[in-house]
């Protein structure tokens, strides 16, 4: 009996995953009246499933059909999270599927109202709103740790560097999307001194998840690099290490990541005033095909949005125009 109700279940969230309508709604209906076991089953399964879910989106070659869909997919998994908080699968999704819409949506939106638009108050609005959202993910992988490592929050803030020694590689992924969201976070809200402060901790972070899987996602880890030393010198930033990370991220995923030309060009080469790089960085971003990676087009795409508005406001990003 247990056996034909999961082989139901499996159908309705195959059909939900691929469908988002009617069928999201008789497996909600289903998870939230049936039996604790079975509850149980079917939420652990519909993790499974949207977790499968994300090279969907991932390969996707339309920003906006994405960016309208994720909002369901981002309430899904806090609805089902009421019914299992101390899922991991759904902690880990939550937190990587958030930081993913922030970033490339809304405080993409944030630029473009502010560098394109000059609504400088919409653009703070939505910067704040994209904060948030990278908090509320950085919780959500925080849940995730706890989960095998009591305490380790306050740890991670009090002793960063030993505290990540629990970690092995199986949690390099958990490492990774914490690291970015709360990175990310403390990027966009270096005015407020408390979340400043978790610095050490994302380093820490990062460093520990690239001890362990260097090549982690065809050189992520290295790409997330490049934005931790593009931060001033006083915050322990280096343009000499970011540039290392940018070459070892170019290697790994073979120059295809349009991602890693635009994140060196803004963190290092906007600070130094190099606008020859600068171009040249973008244009070898828009030079890549979306296409000829698929696992990675919809962040290519986005990638190149965001280059192409860069250029066209260079002028403002360069004190003096050649």
């Amino acid at each position: 009996m247990i056996k034909e109700s999961v082989g139901t279940w499996r159908r309705l969230i195959d059909m939900c995953v691929g469908q988002r309508g009617t069928a999201c709604v008789m497996v909600g209906v289903a998870v939230f009246s049936g039996g604790c076991s079975i509850r149980t089953v079917a939420v652990n399964a519909l993790a499974d499933a949207l977790a499968e879910g994300v090279s969907v989106y991932a390969s996707d070659n339309d920003p906006e059909l994405v960016r309208e869909a994720l909002p369901f997919n981002l309430k899904t998994l806090e609805t089902l999270l009421v019914s299992a908080p101390d899922n991991p699968g759904l902690l880990v999704s939550a937190c990587s599927t958030f930081t993913t819409y922030a970033a490339a949506f809304i405080q993409a939106d944030a630029e473009v109202a502010e560098w394109a638009d000059f609504d400088y108050a919409r653009a703070e609005t939505l910067t704040t709103r994209a904060l948030n959202l990278y908090i509320r993910a950085r919780d959500y992988c925080l849940r995730r740790v706890e989960l095998d490592h009591p305490g380790i929050t306050d740890l991670l803030r009090l002793d960063p560097e030993n505290a990540v020694t629990v970690f092995s590689i199986d949690d390099v992924d958990t490492l990774y999307w914490l690291g970015a969201s709360w990175g990310l976070a403390i990027s966009i809200g270096l005015d407020r001194p408390a979340l400043s402060a978790d610095l050490p901790a994302v380093r820490a972070l990062m460093e520990r998840a690239l001890v362990l899987d260097e090549d982690y996602n065809r050189g992520a880890l290295h790409a997330a690099f490049i934005a931790l030393e593009s931060l001033p010198d006083i915050l322990g930033g280096s343009p000499e290490r970011a540039r290392e990370h940018f070459g070892r991220a170019l290697e790994l995923s073979g120059g295809r990541d349009a991602s890693v030309y635009v994140s060196f060009a803004t963190g290092v080469a906007v600070p130094t005033q190099d606008r020859v790089e600068f171009e040249s960085l973008l244009q070898s971003a828009l030079a890549i095909d979306p296409d000829s990676d698929e696992s990675i087009r919809l962040m290519n795409i986005v990638a190149q949005r965001r280059a192409r508005l860069l250029l066209d406001h260079i002028d403002e990003l360069f004190d003096l125009p050649l």
